[in-house]
């Protein structure tokens, strides 16, 4: 290689290499002389993965055109054709998916399959879909025995449930219960899906019960009812119609019974049609946080029978979430009951751990002696607030502190009847029976467990207030 250094004597060098050097070697690399450098390295051609193209096949125009089920034992043809409208009507992909995944989520509700799979083909036939349930056979039968709590009583019963009878998710079940108010109780009760639905069911109940009212009544009661019943559960609530005709017996008095009690004694034929709704937005049924519980009944008897009434009946409730495990929440009930001449058996009772806190088990309201006779129009309120606990990080145990008031009249004239109606009614209005506490919560999976220590600060002459500590269980409490 040459170098051309005399032309550039301050040109500073590097082993032999000036950087005029290095550029007058670069510019005669073409030229017969200079030595070729060694070939490039072949370089490799990157190739770009494929885009990846996404299709959605959701709204593919498309249609069922067969349909099969296996593992179980027993379903009704018509009941499949019921169940399966929906996907057979279904146009699109999606459409297809969906309502075969409700009707596999139907035969789990209705207790026909334990368990369900979809499998979905392509048919032969075109762009149309095969569908098939792979099913886990539901239970026929089933037995079992608790213990039921509520409305201050507990019960111990037996129940037996037989399952999908006719192929089309009918069940029938039977219920024999005691309990520390209820001496006998038996209940037997056939549900009817309709439209293959277990949100829209028939009911056909028949049930006897004896009661023992003797704590605060002397009496017992006997009921023999045959009801059918019509719900239906959608987006807003549920919502029931109910015929209902019932024997009842106010039986066995005691030696000292009252007068208003020896006049409702003997038997009545009630014959009723009646509606409810009920709306449940609570996260808990037991023990709530957050949402709200509204429910409405209203009843009309006198449709044969021997007993005439209209009777309505609300509760309400709301919960709000303070943040931390505070909640608070506020519940109202209310309820009317008017008609020529009302009965002990369709009145109205207040007082106990789950109504208004601090007094007897239907404590509040009319008396005649020692007897509770009931009303025919009551309220109740409450506001309590649930605490965390120091040193507990169980969330199922709370703390509580709450008031309660309420009150319960008749609309006769041994009530809000009397003469001056208008000073009755203010002071119905204006001075309830009311009570305020502390305590403790506790959500158990089933049930609502409270111990109070209540004191009870307005109450009337009528009124049973019982101070102290209250133990409570139940489901749904004021």
């Amino acid at each position: 290689m040459a170098s051309d250094t005399g032309s550039n004597p301050g040109a500073s060098m590097d082993d032999g290499f000036s950087v005029r050097s290095i550029f007058s070697e670069a510019m005669s690399s073409s030229t017969p002389n200079a030595p070729r450098p060694p070939p490039a390295a072949p370089q490799r051609r990157v190739v770009p993965p494929p885009k990846k193209t996404t299709v959605d096949v959701s709204r593919r125009n498309t249609r069922v055109s067969q349909f099969s089920i296996s593992g179980v034992s027993r379903i009704r043809q018509g009941f499949l054709s019921s169940l399966l409208r929906p996907t057979f009507e279904a146009r699109t992909v999606k459409e297809a998916v969906d309502e075969a995944r409700e009707a596999a989520g139907k035969l789990r509700a209705l207790g026909i399959a334990k368990a369900v799979v979809v499998q979905m083909d392509k048919s032969e036939d075109g762009d149309a879909l095969d569908v098939h349930f792979h099913c886990q056979d539901g239970s026929r039968y089933i037995i079992k025995t608790g213990v039921d709590v509520g409305d201050s009583e507990g019960m111990a019963s037996v129940t037996g449930r037989l399952n999908n009878i006719w192929g089309g998710g009918e069940s029938f079940e039977a219920n024999y219960a005691r309990g520390s108010k209820t001496q006998a109780a038996f209940q037997g009760t056939l549900s009817i899906p309709v439209e293959a639905d277990p949100r829209k069911k028939v009911d056909i109940v028949a049930n006897q019960a004896v009661l023992d009212n003797r704590p605060y009544s002397s009496h017992d009661e006997l009921r023999r009812t045959l009801s059918m019943a019509y719900r239906a559960e959608g987006r807003s609530g549920s919502h029931e119609v109910l015929y209902a005709l019932s024997w009842r017996d106010v039986c066995n008095l005691g030696t000292k019974a009252s007068p208003s009690l020896r006049t409702d004694a003997g038997h009545t034929l009630k014959s009723s049609l009646g509606y409810t709704f009920t709306c449940d937005t609570r996260d808990s049924s037991t023990v709530p946080s957050t949402g709200s519980y509204a429910r409405v009944a209203t009843e009309f008897a006198g449709i044969g029978g021997d007993v005439l009434f209209g009777k309505s009946h609300v509760e309400l409730q709301s919960n709000q979430s303070l943040g931390r495990g505070y909640v608070l929440s506020s519940s109202l009930h209310g309820g009317l009951l008017w008609g020529p001449q009302t009965s002990i058996v369709d009145r109205f009772f207040v007082g106990g751990s789950t109504s208004v806190r601090g007094f007897e088990y239907r404590g509040i309201g009319p008396r005649d002696g020692e007897d509770s006779i009931g009303g025919d129009v009551f309220y109740a309120a409450g506001l309590s607030l649930l605490t965390p606990l120091p040193l507990v990080s169980n969330d199922a145990l709370k703390g509580h502190l709450w008031a309660n008031a309420g009150q319960c009249a008749l609309l006769d004239r041994r009530g809000l009847g009397r003469p001056n109606v208008s000073g009755e009614i203010a002071r119905f209005l204006t001075t309830p029976s009311a009570s305020v506490g502390f305590g403790l919560v506790y959500r158990h999976s089933m049930v609502r467990v409270e111990l109070s220590c209540c004191l009870p600060i307005v109450a009337t002459s009528t009124d049973r207030p019982k101070p102290g500590m209250h133990f409570g269980l139940g489901f749904q409490f004021l």
